[in-house]
């Protein structure tokens, strides 16, 4: 009886064993479903998803986070993108605030992943997530790695973010016991960690052959600020290669900050004058402006003494790094000192010292740069000029304008620029109450900056200097017109326009005239003036008069232009054609076709059918409606210019007519390749759009095209088009 019992109490155990290893063998292959389904929605589109992704597989614990890692492969043989953003991923998520355990969790987990791990990139990889999630954890795993020739960068790196109390320690152990490329790695990054106790270990190597090698230690012993750096870097600055001479400098300014960081700061100092001393030559510039911004960085209020001797260098590049250091450091003080060394220097370096109170903001300089306003040294007065502006604001105004007087032409441009910086209400005023009596050169400056600001209740006094007989002050009045003239102006402007003979000047003034006469309210009383003085006019004055009208439009207008169309003076029919051919809405496509229809001159053909075409393809109008507009033309256009000007019309016509059309044209040796081109615009769908003409016959056009395009891309583009054709037809 007991046998039996015993019998039966054995076979329950085996079989809960056996369930459990069944229940576990489930639990398993559930995390790979799991992790499966998780890595097929990666790369996530955006933060947020990333994160809610990565969440999930933290979730599934350490077996989750190692069954993701399995499936990692090496580069080459196969694609396994999802499995790394995934898991670079969810290194980046563990990093949270917050998130501590679950870091920790995921940084064993890869540790334990790199164990298994066999192929080096795949490891390298992996490293490269702890270098994220890893801290005082994965110090001695990735140490191990430091002897690895292709796996030491990528754990020094790692062990650097990381960089806690332990991670010393560990390259400087495997310092010990490593050579080659490893060695420069390590010694590098125990530089950047700025390793007291590697210096006696790395200093050695700052005089070995291997110019690499000896590189990096240099920067290392720089970067440390130890002592026994300064004398090798000395050393190495007077008589090693070029190379390392030239690299010198950086290192010891890097030494020097490092000293100043440590408390040494009398050592920086005497390093950076050192540095400012021995490297004068224009080729090597950057080292004595490193030096003297490190100098006033560490000094602070005390770099003034260097500043006012930097400014005696002849390097101008020198000068301008002193003077920038010097206005950030500007005081009523210090400005007292800059001024009496104003006495002691050349007048370009003086008006270097001036532009740095303009750019200062110490107003106590004020009265010396009033003073320079008046210099018999031109450079000077350039200098002092935007500087006073700067400093004075619109109190400086009244003593700007009188310099206008007897200002030479660079000044005058500056002088411009100035006062343009002031208010506008007060220099327009100013500017009006001295024109008239101020010189022809100055007047010029006036006018333009009335111009400039609109101020267009002063238009009388330039309308009245745009008669002047000076040919500069003439020229700025019409040109500032434009921005002055109203609606009461425009009679005077044609007044004016009838008298100009000067192309260049009459092109101004009808400038002048289309925005006066725009200013009207109502469109169609807009050119009333000017078709009152066309009929008044004869010759060339009328033609000046009629070609505004392209601007201004209006029915009036319209029936005006077409009658001179056929005006017998040549001159004053082509201002009227080509007035025609420019005209603003498509009432004037009627007009322009009938010129094309009758003229018997080419260049009025040519204008007015591009003139139609214009109209009609910037016309709100259906496809349909604009193809017929179009085919009005077809009898019309004989020659290869007029034909051209047809396919341009047609190429934004996406109908199977139009294409045809254009496609006639693809046996004009003349007009293949526009022709093609055409062909393709209206066949092929345009950018945002899902689809372009799809029928049979678009086939064999788009093939003929093809041999007649200039462009490989587009080609391979319509070869695309045509199998996309063909295949949804089958």
């Amino acid at each position: 009886m007991i046998h039996n019992r015993v019998k039966i109490l054995i076979f329950a155990l085996i079989l809960v064993f056996i369930a459990s290893s069944i229940a576990g063998a489930g639990e398993d292959e559930g995390i790979k479903v799991k992790i499966l389904d998780v890595l097929s929605k990666f790369p996530a589109q955006n933060t947020a998803e990333r994160d809610t992704l990565a969440s999930e597989i933290i979730k599934l614990g350490p077996e989750g986070i190692l069954e993701t890692c399995r499936h990692l492969i090496p580069p080459g043989e196969g694609d396994d993108a999802r499995v790394r953003f995934a898991l670079n991923g969810s290194a980046v998520y563990v990093n949270r605030k917050g998130a501590e355990n679950e870091r920790r969790m995921f940084a064993r987990a890869l540790i334990k992943a790199l164990k298994t791990a066999e192929n080096n990139e795949v490891k390298a990889f992996l490293i490269r997530q702890l270098q994220i999630a890893g801290k005082v954890e994965a110090v001695k795993p990735l140490s191990k790695f430091l002897k690895n020739k292709r796996l030491c960068e990528p754990a020094t790196q790692a062990l650097l973010a990381i960089r806690t109390s332990n991670v010393e320690k560990a390259l400087l152990k495997a310092l010990s016991s490593t050579g080659g490329t490893n060695r420069i790695t390590l010694i590098k990054a125990l530089g950047e960690m700025r390793s007291h106790k590697a210096v006696k270990k790395i200093v050695k190597y700052a005089g070995i052959e291997d110019k690499t090698l000896r590189g990096v230690t240099l920067y290392a012993l720089a970067n440390i600020g130890d002592p026994v750096a300064e004398g090798l870097l000395d050393k190495v600055a007077v008589a090693s290669s070029p190379y390392d001479r030239a690299k010198a400098p950086s290192l010891y300014l890097l030494y020097a900050r490092r000293a100043a960081e440590s408390g040494r700061k009398r050592k920086c100092v005497q390093i950076c004058r050192a540095l400012i001393k021995n490297y004068t030559s224009p080729d090597e510039n950057n080292i004595p402006c490193a030096a003297l911004s490190l100098l006033a960085e560490i000094l602070d209020g005390q770099v003034l003494a260097d500043l006012l001797a930097a400014v005696d260098s002849t390097d101008k590049t020198f000068r301008a790094q002193a003077l920038r250091l010097a206005e950030n450091q500007m005081s009523e003080s210090t400005a007292e000192k800059w001024i009496d060394k104003m006495d002691e220097v050349l007048p370009e370096v003086k008006a270097e010292i001036i532009a740095m109170f303009g750019r200062s903001g110490e107003k106590t300089v004020l009265p010396i740069i009033k003073q320079a306003l008046k210099s018999k040294d031109k450079i000077l007065r350039l200098a002092a000029i935007p500087a006073y502006t700067k400093l004075g604001g619109q109190d400086v105004l009244m003593d700007l304008i009188p310099l206008l007087h007897n200002a030479e032409t660079e000044e005058l441009a500056v002088l411009k620029d100035a006062l343009l910086m002031l208010p506008s209400r007060e220099l327009v005023s100013a500017a009006a109450s001295v024109l008239e009596e101020t010189p022809h050169a100055g007047r010029t400056v006036l006018i333009e900056i009335l111009s400039i600001k609109k101020a267009g209740e002063y238009v009388d006094m330039v309308f009245a200097q745009a008669k002047n007989e000076n040919e500069d002050v003439r020229w700025a009045s019409i040109s500032g017109l434009e921005n002055l003239v109203g609606e009461n102006d425009l009679l005077r402007l044609i007044g004016l326009l009838k008298e100009s003979e000067k192309r260049a000047e009459i092109l101004l003034i009808q400038n002048a005239v289309v925005v006066a006469a725009n200013r009207i309210a109502e469109p169609e009383h807009r050119a009333d003036l000017l078709l009152t003085a066309i009929d008044e006019t004869t010759g060339s004055n009328k033609a000046d008069l009629i070609r505004p009208l392209a601007r201004i439009g209006g029915k009036k207008a319209l029936l005006k232009v077409a009658e001179e169309t056929n005006n017998e003076d040549p001159k004053v029919q082509t201002a009227a054609v080509y007035t025609i051919a420019n005209w603003p809405d498509f009432n004037a496509t009627k007009k322009l076709l009938n010129i094309c229809r009758t003229t018997e001159e080419k260049k009025y053909l040519y204008l007015a059918l591009r003139g139609y075409i214009r109209l009609v393809k910037e016309a709100e109008l259906t496809p349909e409606e604009k193809y017929a507009k179009i085919k009005e033309t077809f009898a019309i256009a004989v020659e290869t210019e007029e034909k051209n000007l047809i396919l341009t019309g047609l190429e934004s016509i996406k109908t199977l007519d139009a294409m045809k059309q254009a496609a006639l044209f693809l046996d004009e040796p003349e007009l293949q390749v526009k022709a093609a081109w055409t062909v393709v615009r209206i066949a092929l769908p345009r950018p945002g759009d899902s689809d372009g003409l799809a029928v049979d016959e678009v086939i064999s056009v788009l093939k003929k095209a093809t041999l007649f395009l200039d462009d490989s891309n587009m080609e391979e583009r319509v070869k695309e088009y045509i199998d996309k054709i063909i295949s949804t037809k089958r």
